[in-house]
């Protein structure tokens, strides 16, 4: 992410159709949700200075729902097999459930040796990994209530996990980024660096 993505959009509670409080944007647009909760929203221009440890929710959101790469923003599915090719900095975290999950987007075969040149954390333990699909679990938010003076939303839990079957917990949350289950998981070898040629 880039330091010039950040928005200052303005959050407000309003009611659903349902005659419910939630928490919304101010301009409130129809993709500010999915999966029944609302996304925080990051410019897409790439200016300013990149920022490693941050991401940008929505182009995040895009590479894990279209399994796109995060380094090109290629697709990550095999011609042949369709599996998507995965590169974590180490082994999967695993969910109550026992089932392997992350919520770093794929990377394509060809970008895998670029990433792993490129990025200090991924050293000797860092996996590649292929899988059949992902399926989205839950999500990482900040917590809002209404306040009690003027009903503005008030901060009180950041960055904590929860589950897209929570119900009413997601009517005050703003997710920033999607955990999913990995689908039959299986390692793989390391793809390597293609030549180039020179003419």
């Amino acid at each position: 992410m880039w330091t010039g993505e950040l928005l200052r959009d303005r959050l407000a509670f309003t009611l659903d159709a349902e005659g419910l409080l939630r928490l919304s944007y101010q301009d409130s647009q129809r993709d500010d949700w999915e999966h029944g909760v609302l996304w925080v929203r990051h410019g897409q221009d790439r200016s300013g200075t990149h920022k490693w440890k941050a991401i940008n929710t929505p182009r995040t959101r895009l590479m894990m729902r279209d399994y796109l790469c995060m380094v090109c923003t290629g697709p990550c599915s095999d011609r042949e097999t369709a599996r998507v090719s995965w590169l974590l900095v180490d082994d999967p975290e695993i969910s109550p459930d026992g089932q392997p999950v992350t919520n770093v987007p794929p990377t394509c075969t060809s970008c895998i040796p670029e990433a792993l040149e490129a990025c200090p954390k991924l050293g000797e333990h860092s996996r590649v990994i292929t899988v059949a699909g992902a399926k989205p679990i839950a999500f990482a938010a900040d917590l809002f209530k209404p306040s009690a003076i003027d009903g503005t939303p008030m901060k009180i839990a950041h960055e904590v996990n929860i589950p897209l079957d929570a119900g009413n917990v997601l009517r005050g949350a703003l997710a920033k980024h999607l955990w999913v289950e990995l689908l039959d998981m299986r390692a793989a070898p390391r793809p390597q660096r293609q030549p180039t040629s020179s003419l």
